[in-house]
């Protein structure tokens, strides 16, 4: 797959979203100011902006199926440098719509999906083959058995396993000790640890064996802790629009700008810049049209 590949792996869905001044109010009908639809789920929202900032191929291992909506998603992705490899070809299962209402005047978005739970997919023995020639790979934690079964492969290839850890869940107690680099958001809270408590999460992650590990905080600064050092990275200030699918993208740039060699504080505060200018566009896709521009005003 070339000397600078990458492999995602974890949840894809069809992903529409509406902007609003505000949240409608129960039982109401509201007329959307616009619309986006793509694309979407951790996984693959990090492959696409990984795929579009490097120029290089990225690789999704998901779940589609032959339901007429997962083409949609398979060629919305195919068009944006990604290619899906299906864990679940023959599956007649409808892949998962996500609903957001994006209130712009508040940059708030309201997310309503099954987001996978219904879908088990099984592991494809064939997916390991992805990892050859890869420089990392990105797990988001759903699709439990496939995303162990990759984690143990790339650990055995010595490719970087890099976790994006949401919310605490089962499939992490097995995860963690093949993991690299963890970046959480500040829900994640493993059981035991304290809640609310970076230096716990920090403790536990490098107790388990991630060596280099961040916690998130929205538009507050990102902390990190690695080998012989701790700190933060701030997240630059801007008027947000939508922070749909944010910490998605800063994971696919994360994965960019640490392959492309920088360090993993520079790594974070490069992804951290990407993901902040998307939230001034709708969706996960229309920061890209306008990222070469972005970049020379800065």
């Amino acid at each position: 797959m070339g000397s600078r590949s990458a492999v995602f792996a974890g949840l894809s869905t069809m992903d529409l979203s509406y902007a609003v001044d505000r949240f409608p109010a129960e039982d109401s009908k509201t007329q959307a100011a616009d619309l986006f639809l793509g694309a979407g789920g951790p996984a693959a929202n990090a492959a696409v902006a990984y795929a579009f900032l490097s120029g290089g191929p990225a690789a999704l291992v998901t779940a589609l199926g032959k339901h007429p909506l997962a083409e949609l998603i398979r060629t919305d992705l195919r068009e944006h440098g990604v290619i899906a490899r299906d864990l679940t070809p023959d599956g007649e299962q409808q892949p998962p719509v996500s609903s957001i209402i994006v209130a712009t005047d508040a940059a708030t978005r309201t997310i309503v999906s099954l987001d996978g739970s219904r879908i088990h997919p099984e592991f494809d023995e064939s997916a390991p083959a992805l990892l050859d020639g890869a420089t990392v790979l990105l797990l988001d934690g759903h699709y439990p058995e496939p995303a162990l079964r990759l984690a143990a492969a790339a650990r055995a290839a010595g490719v970087p396993v890099v976790l994006d850890a949401g919310r605490w869940r089962p499939v992490h107690a097995e995860l963690l000790p093949l993991t690299a680099i963890a970046i959480c958001s500040s829900a994640f809270t493993p059981p035991g640890v304290q809640q609310d408590s970076p230096e716990s999460v920090f403790e536990f992650l490098h107790a388990v064996g991630v060596g280099h590990a961040a916690i998130t905080g929205g538009d507050g600064p990102i902390r990190y802790s690695a080998p012989g050092e701790r700190g933060e990275v701030a997240v630059p200030p801007i008027t947000a629009i939508d922070t749909l699918g944010a910490g998605d993208i800063l994971h696919g740039a994360f994965c960019h700008f640490h392959t492309a060699g920088a360090d993993f504080p520079s790594a974070l505060r490069h992804a951290a810049e990407v993901a902040t200018q998307s939230c001034r566009y709708l969706g996960t896709r229309e920061w890209m049209r306008h990222y070469r521009s972005d970049q020379s005003m800065r």
